[in-house]
């Protein structure tokens, strides 16, 4: 915000310039060109405001001296340690542990400092007899990247800074003496207690030991927990095999329900021992079962795929039987092809057949029977056998059991006698190094007595002071340059009211009590103020406008911006040229331009509006040829309803009529309601704006009021800029190359009474 406050202008915004026709572009300055406007324009923010940087600075200064002055004189006293390392320890005895430990150094330079440390050097002293005294700063740093430490003190006793520093030293040694002997102490004794602690606990978990081996027999624990598992093994495969034999049998009940006598009895039946054996193997007999037992092969009675091959009755007895049914159904086959049914080898060989039959349904049933128990056997095997390796199982888990809590035991024994080797072996390791100091201390210089105060304290103090004090300066001036909003440079005029920028008006020492002088014809002409008006002339003339602006306003946003001024010496310039210029006083409220001519004010405008005169019977000569005027007349309490009122289109027609161009001098917007109307009722607006006072804000609600009802603005002008400032200093060296002066002094008025007059000399009133 600060850049685009104080930019160097363009000279496209040069006095003179047509703004409504697009002008060339001008040529970039170079960039050395561009940096120098720069460094000019941050030095006139300082230079407008340097009596509050040299206010600052001399305050900051002043205060500090002050306290300076005040002071008592400070001496140094300093001493210098050196810090080494001592006999490396073996690389046995060395640590193998991280510890935390951060930087050693800086460590050290807090112990220094630490309050514990004062206090100690604090008694050394009064030990010694020393006499008591301050001092003001303790410091403790490392000298350079070396491995020495200087310790500092300030203080207005020079005896007493270079005692403390002494005895601060002193009592470092004896703490970094104390430190080691009492770590050393300390871990010796915590060793020993942690060495006797686990040593009663490895006797207390062998104690435990000995008495599990005593009550539980351990030496046979590990073999009783084997056979247990084998015999459980042997006894799940059993029961697995008498179950698989269940299984299939009861497969076969619903099966055998309905089968035939011959299929129930072939089914039910054992085998022969020669369809069992193969037809090179030797007779069956027991030899054959333990040689496969032998061999690790299953008897084929104990196998379960062979079951149903065995049968549960023996197939001599109903194998004769159902060879005596064949044999007698043969014979009856016979008798009959030979007689008749009564016959009595007929009934005889019928009574055999049912004699057969009956003795084959008893061995059915035999069978049967001898099947269900077999199944029933086969069930009450299993449940045996379940219960057994259930009992054989319960002695396998305690056996388990026992056997983890010994090995737990032997663990818990193990680790402690680990953690006593452990312990013990730092404690010797330890007794063997106390003697060893891996670090070691040493005063390399003591301190001696100053014999003259530290004044760069003082001097720097004082130049800090100064810098502050210009810093704090420099902050309040840029920081109130940047909340100052007003327009300063004709950049400033196109970016922020979006108008075309008509000139400059550079400040005047206007002489306050003779009015006339104000006026352009009575200004010396070769001046900077008399060409700029002209200047204002050309860019009005040649806008492009200007052919079809015949009634002309001048307006500004708030009074005192020197808006009467610049229409009256434009009026003056534009009948210069030769044109009829007609100026009125369209401020009915508080109009004085009248004044500047030495006319009568009481008759005029405000006569016309409200019909008691005609408009030739109020204009008045001005004394400079071409140029007329009009008064306000008297002071209406209505002014803007008189404005709306028919006559004042009268006027302005008769007006246009008569003259080549007709000014007016309007109030400011912000302040009257008329000020829009008249704009309203002219061809062109030029909006004045006082360099570097009036806010952007003000000016861009103004200028957006004008343009609401409908007023043509034709330009802005920046009045009573300072041609010295920075920036626009150009603006002089190119006047004074043509030996313009830099502006018109009627009577030498001061700097300060110029800006009240370059706004038309009526401060109090515009």
């Amino acid at each position: 915000m600060m850049k685009s406050m104080i930019q160097p202008p363009s000279s496209a915004g040069a006095a003179g310039a047509p703004p409504a026709s697009r002008p060339e572009t001008p040529a970039p300055l170079p960039s050395r060109s561009v940096d120098i406007f720069d460094i000019k324009q941050y030095f006139h923010v300082i230079l407008k405001r340097i009596w509050l940087v040299a206010l600052c600075f001399f305050v900051s200064v002043g205060v500090t001296m002050v306290f300076a002055l005040q002071e008592e004189p400070v001496y140094r006293a300093r001493a210098t340690l050196l810090l080494s390392q001592g006999l490396p320890l073996p690389a046995i005895l060395r640590q193998e542990e991280m510890q935390l430990r951060g930087e050693y150094l800086a460590t050290q330079q807090l112990i220094l400092q630490s309050g514990m440390l004062k206090e100690r050097a604090k008694e050394r002293l009064a030990r010694a007899g020393e006499k008591q005294g301050v001092y003001d700063e303790l410091r403790a740093f490392q000298v350079s990247e070396t491995s020495f430490i200087a310790i500092e003190a300030e203080g207005p006793d020079p005896l007493y800074a270079s005692a403390f520093v002494n005895a601060l030293a002193e009592e470092y040694l004896d703490f970094k003496a104390e430190e080691r002997m009492d770590t050393s102490q300390a871990t010796v004794i915590s060793l020993t207690q942690q060495a006797n602690r686990l040593l009663e606990e490895l006797k207390r978990a062998e104690a435990r030991m000995v008495a599990f081996e005593k009550d539980n027999s351990v030496v046979a624990l590990q073999d009783r927990g084997n056979v247990a598992a084998s015999l459980m093994a042997e006894l799940s495969r059993r029961a697995s095999t008498y179950r698989m034999e269940r299984m299939l049998l009861e497969s076969q009940r619903p099966l055998l329900t309905g089968a035939s006598d011959d299929i129930i009895l072939n089914t039910l039946a054992w085998p022969s021992a020669a369809a069992l054996r193969p037809a090179s193997a030797p007779p069956a007999g027991a030899g054959e079962d333990k040689a496969a037992v032998a061999e690790g092969a299953e008897p084929a009675a104990e196998r379960p795929e062979r079951v149903l091959e065995w049968g549960v009755v023996e197939r001599p007895g109903w194998s004769d039987l159902k060879r005596e049914r064949a044999r007698l159904e043969a014979q009856l086959a016979q008798y009959r092809e030979k007689f008749k049914d009564e016959h009595p080898a007929i009934r005889q060989t019928l009574d055999d057949l049912a004699k057969n039959q009956q003795a084959l349904d008893v061995e059915v049933q035999f069978a049967m029977s001898q099947f269900n128990a077999h199944l029933e056997s086969l069930t009450l095997q299993e449940q045996a056998t379940r219960r057994v390796e259930k009992d054989w199982e319960a002695d396998a888990i305690d056996s388990t059991r026992k056997a983890q809590e010994y090995r737990a035991l032997q663990r818990n024994a193990e680790r402690l006698q680990g953690l006593y080797d452990l312990v013990f072996n730092r404690l010797k390791e330890i007794d063997v190094s106390i003697g060893i100091e891996p670090e070691t201390e040493r005063i390399m210089e003591r301190a001696k007595p100053p014999t003259s105060p530290i004044t760069t304290r003082k001097v720097q103090s004082i130049v800090i002071a100064a810098l502050v004090g210009l810093g704090i300066g420099l902050a309040l001036v840029f920081g109130l340059e940047t909340i100052d909003d007003s327009l300063k440079y004709p950049e400033e005029v196109t970016k922020w009211l979006n108008l075309p920028f008509l000139g400059v008006v550079p400040t005047a020492k206007w002489d306050p009590q003779d009015l006339r002088t104000h006026v352009l014809a009575n200004i010396d002409q070769k001046s900077v103020l008399a060409e700029s008006y002209r200047n204002l002339r050309s860019a009005f003339l040649f806008s492009g406008a200007s052919d079809r602006v015949r009634t002309l306003l001048m307006t500004s946003a708030v009074p005192q911006e020197g808006k009467t001024t610049t229409c009256l010496n434009l009026a003056v310039s534009l009948a210069q040229v030769g044109q009829r210029v007609l100026i009125v006083d369209g401020d009915l409220r508080r109009g004085e331009l009248h004044k500047f001519f030495g006319l009568e004010g009481g008759r005029g405008l405000s006569d016309v509006l409200v019909g008691q005169a005609k408009p030739d019977a109020v204009i008045q000569r001005t004394g400079l040829p071409n140029l007329d005027f009009v008064a306000t007349g008297p002071l209406p309490p209505n002014a803007a309803e008189i404005v709306l009122r028919p006559e004042m289109n009268s006027f302005l027609d008769y007006a246009r009529r008569t003259y080549d161009r007709v000014v007016f001098d309007c109030p400011p917007v912000m302040a009257v309601s008329e000020a829009v109307i008249l704009a309203s009722l002219v061809d062109a607006v030029i909006f004045v704006v006082w360099a570097g006072q009036t806010s952007r804000k003000l000016s861009g609600l103004a200028i957006q009021l004008l343009r609401e009802r409908g007023s043509h603005l034709l330009g802005c002008v920046l009045n009573n800029l300072e041609f010295g400032r920075v920036g626009y200093y150009y603006y002089s060296t190119y006047y004074g190359y043509y030996d313009y002066e830099s502006g018109y002094s009627g009577s030498g008025t001061r700097p300060g009474a110029a800006a009240a007059a370059a706004n038309g000399g009526y401060r109090k009133s515009r």
